[in-house]
């Protein structure tokens, strides 16, 4: 999430609260143990989204800043594609897929929070460069839906889940820690700034309920690297009230990891376990606007 802009007199304070959009898309995978991929869920939304910050003005230009973004509900989709050696592991050669149109977004939270210094580069212009830890969770549970199988041949069989039914649930995090650099100017009563970070999850990890199997798979990944754009355009309405609109991307990159496969009416234990048996990535974009108060 783009930072606060720079404001270049005496040490201050700010707060942000907005409203606006965000899109998701994860995309879940299943290898097998030659590392061709053998399934792919392909989680989609489209929902609102609240977003609040706080920075301050420390001592001698050391800042510190903390930004969330809180999103659910929504309009989410998901798709099931699964591949078979007979069939072959070509994108276009699915086996089966399962539509889910009823996918509820239980949850979307990203915050971070980081440390940094100005460094002024002229009367209008600053760049702050900043360290800092981030988190990010999403979950989604896909009911109900539509299933293509080929059991008895080429996609041959069709059914649909009753409507309602829990099928799938899955939730990824990622916690980590990236570098960054915020560059500001002001132009008159417009104050313009642009952020870029890069980092890494320490444990990024995923969790698979497949609730009509009655298993789930938990998976690590370690390190899995990220990235996030923000751009921020801030209005001056009075000396302490201003007006903002906000547009921020965030990436985490495609890793693989190690799966655990559990029974839940008996985990624990394990019932199985794959190296390399999984693959996960994210990204999201999110725009909003809102109103910021400077004290």
């Amino acid at each position: 999430m783009a930072t606060e802009e720079t404001i270049y007199t005496s040490p201050y304070a700010s707060f942000v609260m907005g409203f606006g959009y965000t899109r998701l898309k994860g995309n879940e995978l299943v290898y097998n143990e030659v590392g061709n991929r053998i399934s792919r869920l392909i989680w989609e939304s489209h929902a609102p989204v609240m977003t609040s910050g706080f920075k301050a003005e420390l001592d001698n230009s050391w800042t510190i800043s903390a930004n969330a973004a809180i999103s659910f509900s929504g309009d989410s989709h998901m798709e099931d594609y699964d591949w078979e050696k007979a069939w072959g592991y070509d994108g276009k050669d699915w086996s089966s897929r399962s539509v889910h149109t009823n996918t509820d977004l239980e949850r979307y939270v990203n915050i971070d929070i980081a440390s940094g210094h100005d460094f002024v580069i002229n009367d209008a212009t600053t760049v702050n460069l900043h360290v800092g830890f981030k988190y990010t969770n999403v979950k989604w549970t896909a009911y109900g839906g539509t299933f293509i199988d080929s059991s008895g041949g080429f996609r041959n069989e069709r059914f649909n889940f009753e409507d309602g039914e829990r099928v799938i649930s899955y939730e990824q995090r990622y916690p980590g820690v990236f570098l960054g650099t915020e560059a500001t100017t002001k132009y008159g009563d417009w104050t313009l700034s642009a952020l870029l970070r890069c980092g890494a999850d320490v444990d990024a990890n995923d969790v698979d309920n497949h609730w009509l199997r009655n298993v789930d798979f938990e998976e690590k990944f370690g390190a899995h690297p990220f990235v996030s754009i923000g751009a921020k355009a801030v209005y001056q309405v009075t000396g302490r009230v201003s007006l903002f609109f906000a547009g921020n991307f965030d990436q985490y990159f495609r890793r693989k990891g190690d799966t655990t496969e559990y029974d839940m009416s008996t985990r624990p234990p394990e019932v199985g376990s794959y190296k390399d048996g999984a693959g996960m990535d994210l990204y999201a974009l999110t725009l909003a606007a809102g109103f910021k108060l400077t004290f």
